[in-house]
């Protein structure tokens, strides 16, 4: 949250993020914003009505957005910027609203470009290569039966309900659908509206996924609060309870799901929450989890900074911070016991960079040019074996040594090694029209080329220091479906098939052998199984735990066979026939 103290516009205590308003000559009239992120490394700027104008790199690289201007859809004829770059593609149709988004340049000039319905929606984005990629909304997964309803909110709740992709495999949304909603129970006081109830048109209740299958579900209460989300057939499922919030805490009971559907097992936990500048901050759990890790107590500083934690071993981290910047100046591990252990950093004036790190038995400095580029990282041993002495800890043997120089924009031109018996430099070279890596030659002058990039970045040939070419074709979705190394006078391809959401299912290789793979339908590796008969099985409880490894030979006997078993808190208990 930003305000505006004076002339400048100031953030919250735990923003780090700068925003600074352009003023036109009378120095009231704002006619454009400048955004920096927290870390530096990029800045949007804005037009006066808010519009994104450019996002800039640190390094220098920009991209460019190019929007109608309401009299002609021909970019190179009138857009907005007026010194934007002209797409090149021209929507046909009715002359677009000014301020649509038609296309976005990047540095070198590959664009991405839209296509716009009558409502203002995006239908239509075209890739670098020309590859399209279509965009419906409020269709019958959103409650919307009959298009254009005007009883039905559903069919104006402007609801992106399928995007197709090259290949015209298609991904659906549903929303709201009643069964997802209050337990199927209609919420007091609201009517039937699409798929569900009331107010909640617009609740994201599943995805189906590129393969036709009902891949993630997600269930509401009458608040439009999530309380429930699981993958296809109950994997991963998460159950949430919500307590009452007051001015400063509250609490929420989450239930995991583990086992498998014949043998079901859940644990409870109990988070609590601590309200800071507004933001709900974790402030403990009573239990541990993979997914929420080891830390069972959080206390933080007014600006929302973890001031120390505890985890379930009742060991206590503490951190100091520049509280005019929100960067961690020290840290004490195990605080309060004979191995404690201390992190010092110092950091870049500008810059939310690193440029001393004081840890146990090391010091690490960094220094950087006007970009905030890496030029060079120096690693010191040290006697410290705590941490305790920080910056000033004794040096101990020689430093290693890495240096970095770049190009204008950001590139890595050269990287040389910490060894000085011999030349430790890697050298880069790119295409200045394209930004792509063209050549790699390494310390001892071997030198790798890339080319035959397509519009979207994707190396097609590489060559080797001694000759050897592999060459790599990729399907719309930019996989890769084959590979052909060539050298001393043979071509060997490997192949690799893709079902419709990216997962690998086959692997042939230049023998004519190949690899299968399959998955359930919650995206989980469960076979893998070759050419010979030869078979991997695995069986998954609801977290992916492999609970059984079978391997079968071509005869369908079973030749080992592997099993674990986890307890409530997804913990490895017990191994049987594993091998060595």
């Amino acid at each position: 949250m930003f305000s505006k103290s004076g002339a400048e516009w100031v953030g919250d205590a735990d923003v780090n993020d700068r925003i600074t308003a352009a003023y036109a000559a009378d120095g009231t009239t704002i006619i454009g914003w400048s955004y920096v992120s927290a870390r530096g490394d990029v800045t949007e700027r804005y037009d006066a009505t808010g519009l994104l104008v450019s996002i800039t790199a640190r390094a220098g690289t920009t991209q460019r957005m190019t929007y109608s201007n309401g009299i002609t859809n021909d970019t190179q004829v009138g857009r907005s910027p007026v010194d934007a770059p002209g797409c090149s593609n021209v929507q046909a149709g009715a002359v677009l609203p000014a301020g649509r988004l038609l296309c976005v340049t990047d540095h070198w000039g590959r664009q991405l470009q839209f296509e716009y319905d009558i409502q203002g929606r995006i239908v239509k984005a075209i890739d670098p290569i020309k590859q399209s990629y279509f965009y419906e909304y409020d269709g019958p997964s959103g409650g919307c039966l009959v298009s254009g309803d005007s009883n039905n909110r559903a069919c104006s709740a402007n609801n992106l309900t399928k995007v197709t992709y090259p290949v015209g495999k298609s991904k659906i949304y549903y929303y709201n659908e009643s069964a997802y909603i209050n337990g199927g129970t209609a919420c007091i006081n609201t009517g039937v509206v699409g798929n569900g109830f009331g107010g909640l048109v617009h609740q994201l209740t599943g995805i189906a996924d590129e393969n036709g299958v009902r891949y993630s579900s997600w269930t509401f209460d009458c608040q439009g609060r999530t309380t429930s989300n699981e993958l296809a057939g109950g994997v991963g499922k998460v159950t949430l309870t919500y307590s009452a919030w007051n001015a400063d805490s509250a609490t929420a009971t989450v239930t995991h799901y583990l086992g498998t559907p014949v043998n079901p097992q859940t644990t409870i936990r109990n988070y609590a929450y601590q309200k800071l500048l507004g933001i709900a901050k974790n402030a403990g759990i009573d239990q541990p989890c993979a997914e929420c890790g080891p830390i069972k107590d959080r206390i933080y500083d007014a600006n929302g900074n973890v001031a120390s934690h505890t985890d379930f071993n009742g060991n206590v981290t503490k951190y100091g911070y520049d509280l005019s910047r929100n960067l961690e100046t020290s840290r004490v591990e195990a605080f309060g016991s004979s191995y404690a252990k201390t992190i010092t950093t110092q950091w870049h004036p500008t810059y939310r960079l690193p440029t001393k790190i004081a840890e146990p038995l090391r010091i690490t400095t960094k220094s950087y040019d006007a970009k905030g580029n890496l030029l060079s990282k120096t690693v010191q041993a040290t006697s410290d074996a705590t941490g305790a002495q920080s910056l000033s800890a004794p040096a101990v043997g020689t430093a290693r040594v890495w240096a970095y120089t770049y190009n204008d924009i950001g590139q890595v031109l050269t990287a040389i090694g910490p060894r000085t018996d011999l030349d430790d430099t890697t050298r880069y070279a790119y295409d200045a029209a394209t930004g792509n890596l063209v050549t790699v030659t390494n310390a001892a002058g071997h030198v790798t080329t890339l080319s035959h990039y397509d519009a979207n970045g994707r190396v097609g040939k590489i060559v080797d220091a001694n000759g050897l070419t592999t060459d790599m074709t990729y399907s719309p979705r930019g996989w890769l479906t084959s590979r052909t190394v060539t050298g001393n006078g043979s071509a060997e391809t490997t192949g690799y098939e893709y079902d419709g959401v990216g997962q690998l299912k086959k692997v042939t290789l230049p023998d004519g052998s190949w690899i299968g793979y399959d998955y359930d339908d919650a995206h989980r590796l469960t076979d893998t199984y070759d050419s010979l008969g030869n078979r991997i099985s695995y069986t998954l409880d609801a977290m992916g735990n492999r609970l059984k490894e079978q391997v079968t030979d071509p005869a369908g006997a079973l030749a080992r066979q592997t099993t674990r078993v986890y307890d409530a808190l997804n913990r490895l208990q017990a191994v049987t026939g594993a091998g060595p």
